[in-house]
């Protein structure tokens, strides 16, 4: 193995590392250190990307990695520049850059790495960098509860993934995750289904899948900027995992399926909470949750364009969504303006047709061959009803612009599809089984019937009932804290 083959990977991680070690002998310097080096980063990713590609190694840039650790440094510079001035004239201003940017290395080596444990290591190295992150207020009793959860979620996520690296490594011989692909490409399964399993339970807790989700919505006493890069370029990491081993995953089946049902459940939970959240950080939390789910589903299903795609667009509007959160204040929900019986039968119509016609041009289109995404144009067809049922019902003369948004949203939400597909084709997935396609469909078509009728809750005793409890989680949360307090006790403050 040539010098070649680990410089140009690692070297896009190295700068934020060094930039957080630095930090720490010149804390005066800090602001004028953090963000540039951030940046530094995500133009070394841009400039390698038109490079000759080096022999994997201990990391490599292929176009997985490439997108993540452009995405991540871009997020990252953008988000300490933020703190930079965020947190103007706080005595722990260096501190918080350094911890920052030293997180920010830790998950640029884990999207660039090419060995599982190194990877593995990467990441405890990332929750560890966060944990401090979420310590910045230490005196504030929920952040400190809140550090805790998830440090033992994160735990617990680590142990799998260990485990998991163990026994691909017992069954293959490497622990390079391009051998390990070309392993299991050959044929060699030994390790599956067991290995996959291990995976996905460590995915689901990493990326806050419903029941390991309430640590998430409990961070918020974290400075914004932690939220918006914890939100925006952390949680995503199970999505990125089941990415880069996804040919572990088509070997065993019945883990997709899994991070399916677990998806659906995750993202129509998610999305009713977030509906009744008064807290804008918290209904943002409950946002990111719903769309974490989405992604799995993506992943479960076999659509692995779709899912980066989906990961990068959520990653650019929650950061967006968190850094300007204040703006927010004094906003009217959405779900309490009136939806009316008329404005919703005739957005039922119009989106179904408008998706229908657009799949349809599409189809005729492309080559005969080319595969059909029902369920998300289906999932696409209930979105869009329920914008046009809200444009209906605010004022009639939006009508005809909602529908041109409405036109414009299908249209580019099918071709990113197709492109996305043809882009990162991944490996073939296994034909998904009726009954999945079936719940996961059942569940959209619930949720879109709950978001339509929610402003009307409060004239009914049953609504009132599950008004309250998603207010308050379906008290998942509670029970999480609970067991959480008797594994690792509550200690007062000084």
């Amino acid at each position: 193995m040539h010098a070649s083959d680990l410089l140009h990977p690692l070297i896009i991680a190295s700068l934020p590392l060094a930039a957080g070690l630095v930090i720490r002998l010149f804390p005066s310097k800090a602001s004028r250190i953090a963000a540039p080096a951030a940046a530094a980063a995500a133009v070394t990713a841009l400039l390698l990307t038109f490079l000759p590609k080096a022999t994997p190694g201990l990391a490599r840039l292929d176009l997985l990695a490439t997108t993540m650790a452009l995405l991540v440094a871009s997020l990252g510079a953008v988000v300490l520049r933020f703190a930079t001035r965020y947190l103007d004239g706080d005595p722990g201003l260096s501190r918080f850059l350094s911890w920052m940017s030293l997180t920010l290395g830790s998950v640029l080596t884990v999207v660039t790495s090419n060995h599982l444990l190194l990877m593995i290591g990467a990441w405890t190295a990332t929750s560890l960098c966060l944990h401090r992150l979420l310590l910045h207020h230490p005196d504030r009793s929920g952040a400190v509860f809140a550090a805790r959860k998830k440090f033992v979620f994160s735990r617990l996520a680590e142990v799998s993934l260990l485990t998991a690296a163990i026994l691909l490594h017992n069954g293959h011989g490497t622990w390079r995750i391009d051998e390990l692909v070309s392993s299991i490409a050959s044929g060699n399964h030994a390790g599956l289904p067991a290995a996959a399993f291990l995976l996905a339970f460590g995915a689901m807790l990493k990326s806050a899948q419903f029941p390991f989700h309430s640590w998430l919505p409990d961070t918020m006493d974290t400075p914004t900027p932690v939220s918006a890069f914890m939100h925006a370029g952390i949680i995503n990491a199970g999505g990125f995992l089941v990415l880069r081993l996804a040919p572990v995953f088509t070997a065993a089946p019945s883990a997709l399926w899994l991070l399916a049902v677990v998806g659906t459940v995750t993202a129509v939970f998610g999305a009713i909470v977030m509906l009744v959240q008064p807290g804008v950080k918290r209904s943002l939390a409950f946002s990111t949750i719903a769309q974490m789910g989405f992604m799995m589903i993506q992943c479960g299903l076999g659509a692995w364009g779709l899912a980066l795609l989906h990961l990068v667009a959520h990653s650019l509007y929650k950061a967006h969504a968190f850094l300007r959160a204040g703006s927010t204040i004094g906003a009217v929900p959405r779900a309490a303006i009136p939806l009316t019986t008329p404005s919703l039968a005739l957005g039922i119509a119009a989106g179904v047709a408008l998706v229908a016609a657009i799949a349809t041009g599409l189809h005729a289109a492309l080559p005969a061959n080319s595969p059909s995404p029902p369920v998300f144009l289906s999932i696409l067809a209930l979105g869009l009803s329920y914008g046009i049922a809200r444009s209906w019902s605010g004022h009639r003369r939006n009508l005809f612009p909602g529908l041109a948004a409405a036109t414009g949203i299908a249209s580019l939400a099918v071709a990113l599809h197709t492109v996305a597909g043809s882009v990162m084709a991944g490996p073939a997935a296994p034909a998904v089984p009726a009954w999945l396609s079936i719940f996961v469909a059942l569940s959209f078509i619930g949720l879109f019937l709950f978001q339509s009728l929610l402003w009307r809750a409060s004239a009914h005793p049953l609504g009132r009932f599950l008004y309250v409890q998603a207010l308050n989680g379906f008290y998942i949360g509670t029970i999480a804290n609970r067991l959480l307090n008797r594994l690792w006790p509550r200690q007062p403050l000084a």
